[in-house]
């Protein structure tokens, strides 16, 4: 059976990198670092679930988690926003664009497994 396919989008590499070791091992993975690079490519591989940062250059967390939930054909995919931003109003601003879970850096990598696997059993 697949894997479900996952794309990370993180404009700070190592933390990408970081994401995708500690999820390589269950999902397919995917990394774009930011947020044109990140349309372009959740496009072209129709993933499970979006790892969005909302801090990021050209197209920012927020507005591209807006752009896949307008889209027809990925308007399902999930959203987990992961930020440095330890704000209630960006956490309510990113599940009121439809993000499906919030997570603060930094973080345990076993948190972001454990929010994929909680997301996607729906």
């Amino acid at each position: 059976m697949p894997k479900p396919r996952i794309v990370i989008v993180e404009d700070e590499k190592p933390i990408a990198k970081a994401e995708a070791l500690i999820l390589k091992e269950h999902y397919e993975v995917h990394i774009a670092h930011d947020g044109e690079e990140g349309w372009k490519t959740v496009q072209q591989v129709k993933p499970h679930a979006v790892v969005l940062d909302v801090m990021m250059p050209k197209i920012n967390g927020f507005e591209l988690c807006k752009m896949i939930r307008e889209h027809d054909d990925l308007a399902t995919t999930k959203i987990v926003m992961v930020t440095a931003k330890n704000q209630d109003k960006d956490e309510n601003r990113g599940m009121d664009l439809g993000a499906d879970d919030y997570i603060m850096k930094p973080f345990e990598p076993v948190e972001l497994l454990h929010v994929l696997r909680q997301v996607l059993k729906d």
